[in-house]
């Protein structure tokens, strides 16, 4: 059979997103566009800090497919690039999401200025029944567009898509009693255990969860939910710490030292990461490092790392998943970062818990008191109080946050009521 899926890469397009696009037809009808199994578009994201260029790698079909069923058409217009699929035929959106990257948070680093590097990424979508189109859109720092920078048609009878099983890993439903369309599902994948230390694993899950559930608004949600551990088995125990000569063998290949930054912790192996996503209904990626070193990484719809073993694993985690699942921005400015001016001020963000009051009518400004002052001093009295707080986002002026403490900004908090609103939101969206 001939092959048509073609690969479309121009990074000079400039194409208008429609994030507002909520087509009806397509929001509930998951059974007229798709079978229940998963596509998986791998490529590697290549460029420098002002260039980026899609390469093309495989398709690879999924067994399972446990994400959205309901909302079809992404509503928060979230993350960096922003994924669509369209039925070929009629035209017609039919699935969207957004999310971030490795490749995105290198581009603000020194390094990016003076060499090109790429990494591995992966779309992820429902398996069509028909011919589509998928597009990918990169968010422009200058004005906040979106330019196409990768188009391709897919045909689902083409002999060319992988049907190869990648791994083999044991899956266990850890908590929860509904099906993946009815739910959010966090799929814990562990690495830097051995054969030996998969008990371990699983009791690592285990608590990690407990902890979740006792957080706000996690714990109000908790019902909605449901855990997933896949058992990925590592040569050796442990994970990479390059700025310590240490080196180890695992499925994930983590490691610290991440745009050296000695307590990111991240992989870049991403492919092998979806291997083993692949195994359980996903919409989120937990990957629990089998390491006492303090450290970790959340990106929107990409994944969570956090250190199995250090005291401070729990709170790390639900920080990281602040990032990860509702695309929460960090909210301190003192500490050290890799990144340089990764927002522009000139533009409002995206994420929920930030904004530079160009347009803050989008944000929290309807969950202040109308005696609240713009911005809000710091003070014993506002401890409590929602307003507008200058410093965050990296940057100690010209970005506000809502709160004075919160889980995005220290660890030991909770959620303040403008995260806990984003993280409910996302949620339900999945739940629904």
């Amino acid at each position: 059979m001939k092959k048509i899926y073609r690969v479309f890469v121009n990074i000079t397009i400039l194409t208008t997103v429609l994030l507002t696009h909520t087509n009806v037809y397509a929001q509930n009808s998951f059974d007229k566009w798709f079978k229940d199994n998963g596509l998986r578009i791998d490529y590697y994201h290549t460029g420098t800090d002002k260039t980026e260029q899609i390469l093309f790698k495989e398709l690879k079909f999924e067994e399972k497919w446990g994400g959205r069923k309901n909302n079809l058409i992404d509503k928060f217009a979230y993350g960096s690039y922003f994924v669509e699929v369209f039925d070929l035929k009629t035209k017609t959106l039919i699935y969207s999401y957004g999310f971030c990257s490795l490749f995105e948070e290198w581009q603000f680093t020194a390094e990016a200025k003076t060499m090109s590097r790429g990494f591995p990424e992966s779309l992820i979508i429902p398996f069509p029944k028909n011919k589509v189109k998928v597009e990918l859109s990169s968010r422009q720092y200058e004005d906040n567009s979106f330019k196409k920078i990768f188009e391709i048609e897919i045909d689902p009878a083409d002999l060319a898509i992988n049907y190869e099983k990648p791994v083999n890993a044991e899956v266990k439903k850890i908590f929860g009693k509904l099906e993946p369309e009815n739910a959010l599902d966090l799929v814990f994948i562990g690495d830097g255990y051995t054969k030996n230390e998969i008990d371990s694993f699983y009791e690592d899950v285990q608590k990690t969860a407990e902890y979740l559930f006792e957080t706000e608004p996690f714990k109000t949600n908790k019902e909605k939910i449901n855990i997933w551990a896949v058992a990925a088995i590592s040569l050796e125990s442990g994970t990479d710490i390059p700025h310590e000569k240490i080196w180890k063998s695992t499925a994930l290949n983590t490691n610290f030292y991440t745009f050296r930054s000695d307590r990111y912790l991240t992989t870049s192996d991403y492919h092998s990461v979806r291997d083993y996503a692949g195994l359980a209904p996903c919409d989120q990626i937990c990957i629990l490092v089998n390491t006492e070193t303090y450290g970790g990484g959340g990106i929107y719809n990409f994944w969570n790392i956090t250190s199995a073993k250090n005291s401070h694993r729990f709170e790390v985690f639900v920080h990281e998943l602040g990032h990860s699942l509702a695309a929460l921005g960090d909210e301190y400015y003192a500490d050290e970062v890799s990144y340089e001016d990764i927002y522009n001020k000139k533009l409002e963000p995206y994420q929920a818990n930030l904004t530079t009051l160009v347009n803050f009518d989008s944000k929290w400004k309807n969950m202040l008191d109308e005696n609240t002052p713009i911005p809000t001093p710091v003070t014993k009295e506002n401890l409590k109080t929602i307003g507008v707080y200058e410093g965050a986002g990296y940057q100690k002026q010209g970005i506000y946050r809502p709160y004075i403490s919160c889980k995005m900004k220290s660890l030991g908090v909770d959620f303040c009521p403008v995260c806990q609103k984003a993280i409910s939101e996302i949620i339900n969206f999945y739940a629904e």
